[in-house]
């Protein structure tokens, strides 16, 4: 059983995917998370398979529109099959939107369910999770995807898992969550890393930083990764810095590097890449 702990720690940048084995795990899940974006003044889309009960519970915040309800085939699968480029652009829409609106964010739930069917598309997916994560760094949204064990092979979700920040699920530590927080800055250009960076959400990290040097212009101030709120940091992590730093001709500044990320950058081979500088915390 997820710990309702464990969501009440997550906030707008946070994209975490929550692993369920029941009926009623997925049902206090949904509720826990938004009740919370009720209490904390956010707008709420859910999409996911039609919930009657859910519908007669939360009736009052649809009434006033605080929680939005579409099934996949109104959301994710709008198109006919599902278009990772569009959706990325919706939760962003969506977002300012709700910020224009008067609330305090987005809060998203998507429930995955659609996806372990041959959906035109659909083989996108682990694509599209690490790559939207380009849209929740930027601090106006949050999201909660939801993939049911009963329904994906083991391989599938390792790759799902793999491509968000965070993965709860019946054995995670409430104190854990989330594992890896990404915020975008814009002065100076960049982005503020937290938590821990390691295999569990690698392929989140490759993305979040390919896409951060694609939505920079190239040529001007270097684009400073603050680590300092980094409690882990795993060489497969260090070697993404790096990678990206040399395939690019943006330079990178990585600040906040305490003596053992020092070593580590150090051991991995940092020194030799051009573009990219090491500052210690300060």
């Amino acid at each position: 059983m997820i710990e309702t702990d464990a969501l009440d720690r997550l906030c707008l940048g946070d994209h975490a995917c929550v692993v369920i084995e029941d009926d009623e795990t997925r049902r206090r899940s949904l509720l826990t998370f938004i009740r919370g974006g009720l209490r904390d003044g956010q707008r709420i889309l859910y999409y996911g398979p039609a919930e009657p009960a859910l519908t007669a519970e939360l009736a009052p915040a649809l009434a006033d529109d605080r929680l939005r309800m579409a099934t996949p085939q109104e959301s994710y699968l709008a198109a006919g099959r599902f278009d990772p480029e569009a959706m990325m652009r919706g939760w962003r829409d969506a977002a300012a939107e709700a910020r224009a609106d008067g609330f305090r964010g987005l809060r998203a739930i998507g429930d995955m369910s659609w996806a372990s069917r041959p959906v035109p598309g659909s083989e996108r997916l682990a694509w599209y999770e690490a790559n939207v994560n380009r849209v929740f760094a930027e601090g106006d949204a949050m999201a909660m995807c939801l993939y049911d064990r009963r329904l994906f092979s083991d391989v599938d979700l390792r790759r799902v898992t793999w491509s968000h920040p965070a993965t709860l699920d019946a054995g995670t530590d409430p104190r854990s969550v989330p594992l890896l927080r990404a915020i975008r800055t814009t002065d100076p250009p960049g982005v503020i890393l937290r938590g821990e960076a390691d295999l569990s959400n690698r392929h989140a990290l490759t993305a979040i930083m390919e896409n951060l040097v694609a939505d920079t212009p190239s040529g001007g101030e270097p684009l400073v990764v603050d680590i300092s709120g980094l409690t882990f940091l795993d060489a497969a992590s260090v070697r993404i810095l790096t990678r990206v730093a040399a395939a690019e001709v943006t330079r990178l500044r990585v600040t906040g590097c305490s003596p053992a990320a020092q070593r580590l950058l150090a051991f991995t081979g940092a020194p030799a890449v051009t573009n990219l500088s090491v500052e210690p915390a300060a």
